[in-house]
């Protein structure tokens, strides 16, 4: 799919295909570098071939061109070092590795032929390279039918232009590029390390209308963007995804973007786009469950936990990547639910659970609580280890403006011992700048000694 989207010959060639802030290109030169490519990696016609990939139009092209040659495709992240990168090459069993230079300064790829390669399957498969629970990358293996399914075509001719705040080789980030493209629009790249205030004005720059992002990233930027340079982009929807979304930061997105449609989906790399709610309001309707959704996908609850049916789901993992092959369409996808009302919500990661001395503790239920506490900005919730409970719960808050520290310490405190149990109460309270988020936008939850 994506090399028919590169490659046609319809396309408004002097339109913009990528922008950055250093190194634009128009579709014209996205399609030539997709037919230079296909020429010159013509010797890895249908094979398993890794691609060094990062945000920059040439790696789009690239995948065109692998898509183009039928290849079984791997994508890695950009930021990994070539000699790690040429080592989970041969653990997967590839024939090659196209490498990025080092520093993302210039452009082209170096070919590394490998010995040892696996049989291909010559059906031009996508595997996406994610890190599991224990450190080992998952290799998920879609195909861009799979991948492309739950894009949803606009208008002919609307042309939008759509921010990239998600890992290029991951399946959100992805997902906006397909999006985008299928549309013949415009993807919008902003630097690695853009602070906050460089983002929205890069936004405005670029004329962006579609944001998919986590809600960490937004909430950075409600906290710290003047709100009317925020304003100023054109906005026209937002999405969020990758975390979960609670009420407070779809009460401020509106109440800052009135005119703007919210969405939040829910997808993994296993399962594909499972389904998306647009109604304002955190969790999603219980009606959803027991039946095919329009994203193609089935939930239901077991024992607490959110288990997923989805058509859109990938086909297996690689076998070289020690993960084993799922044993049934229903995938139990790690994520607690419960279920009030007419409402499902989501309570948080089973692999987030903090052991206070035997009581389960989940981040997200303690978060809650402190978000809303008056001036309090924002707030990260963790176990810190301990040797008398195992672990204590231990936070990180952002204060607004102009707060005695001493004082919101002081009234956090007063809320949590009213609205928690006492092993949801948190022992620690650090007051910061900013909560730290993650390569791939979200909160960091890792333990600390």
């Amino acid at each position: 799919m994506l090399s028919s989207i590169i490659l046609e010959e319809t396309i408004p060639l002097a339109q913009e295909a990528v922008v950055t802030r250093g190194r634009p290109a128009t579709w014209e030169q996205l399609r030539a570098q997709a037919h230079d490519m296909t020429a010159a990696f013509a010797a890895l016609r249908s094979r398993r071939v890794g691609v060094s990939f990062r945000a920059a139009g040439e790696s789009y092209a690239a995948l065109a061109a692998l898509d183009k040659l039928e290849s079984d495709t791997f994508l890695f992240d950009a930021h990994l070092p070539l000699e790690e990168m040429l080592a989970l090459a041969r653990k997967l069993k590839l024939g090659a590795v196209l490498a990025a230079p080092p520093g993302g300064q210039s452009s082209g790829f170096s070919v590394h032929e490998l010995c040892g390669e696996e049989k291909w399957s010559g059906s031009g498969t996508v595997t996406i390279l994610t890190s599991g629970s224990t450190g080992e990358p998952k290799a998920a293996r879609h195909t861009w039918e799979s991948l492309s399914r739950p894009v949803r075509k606009g208008p002919d001719g609307a042309a939008p232009r759509w921010l990239l705040t998600y890992r290029p080789n991951l399946y959100a980030g992805l997902q906006v590029m397909l999006q985008c493209f299928a549309d013949r629009g415009t993807l919008a790249i902003p630097d690695a390390d853009m602070d906050p205030r460089a983002m929205a004005q890069f936004m405005c720059d670029a004329g962006v209308q579609f944001v998919s992002a986590t809600p960490s990233f937004w909430r950075r930027l409600l906290i710290l963007v003047d709100s009317d340079l925020l304003k100023r982009a054109p906005l026209v929807q937002i999405t969020l995804g990758g975390e979960v979304v609670d009420q407070p930061l779809l009460d401020r997105l509106k109440q800052y973007f009135p005119q703007v449609r919210l969405a939040h989906i829910y997808a993994t790399t296993e399962l594909g786009r499972c389904f998306s709610v647009h109604d304002g309001m955190a969790g999603f309707p219980a009606s959803y469950l027991g039946k095919v959704l329009p994203d193609r996908s089935e939930l239901r609850i077991q024992d607490g936990e959110l288990l997923v049916r989805s058509a859109n789901s990938m086909r297996m993992y690689d076998p070289h990547s020690g993960q084993q092959t799922l044993s049934t369409d229903w995938f139990a996808t790690g994520d607690l639910v419960e279920l009030k009302g007419n409402r499902v919500y989501f309570v948080g990661r089973r692999t987030d659970m903090i052991n206070v001395a035997g009581s389960k503790v989940y981040p997200m239920e303690v978060e809650r609580v402190i978000r809303v506490v008056p001036g309090v900005s924002d707030v990260r919730v963790f176990g810190k280890v301990s040797s008398v409970a195992g672990e204590l719960v231990a936070c990180e808050i952002v204060p607004a403006p102009g707060q005695d520290p001493e004082a919101l310490k002081m009234r956090v405190n007063q809320v949590c011992r009213s609205a928690l149990s006492s092993p949801q109460q948190p022992r620690l309270i650090k007051l910061v700048d900013q909560i730290g988020l993650s390569a791939a936008g979200k909160t960091l939850r890792s333990r600390t000694s």
